[in-house]
């Protein structure tokens, strides 16, 4: 009787660690998608930041078209991080 309950015990134990794990997998999931889609707006920022250093070009500022590219290129190098 007593291997019966244990063995009882130690099987109602891996099942709940089973389904934390489950748990666990599925919070791990959502994170990467959030940081996927964080990745995804700077990337998108950085198109903007590009499109506004290029006007800054055309109207002549060089200097604003240039610390707007390096902001650029940061942003990109972020989102490629990510």
């Amino acid at each position: 009787m007593k291997k019966i309950i244990a063995t009882a015990a130690a099987a109602t134990f891996a099942l709940g660690l089973v389904a934390c794990n489950g748990t666990n997998e599925e919070a791990g999931e959502q994170a990467d998608d959030v940081t996927e889609a964080q990745g995804e707006v700077l990337d998108a920022q950085s198109g903007v930041t590009e499109a506004k250093a290029d006007l800054a070009e055309e109207k002549g500022d060089e200097a604003t078209a240039a610390q707007l590219e390096d902001k650029a290129d940061m942003q990109e190098d972020a989102a490629d991080e990510m």
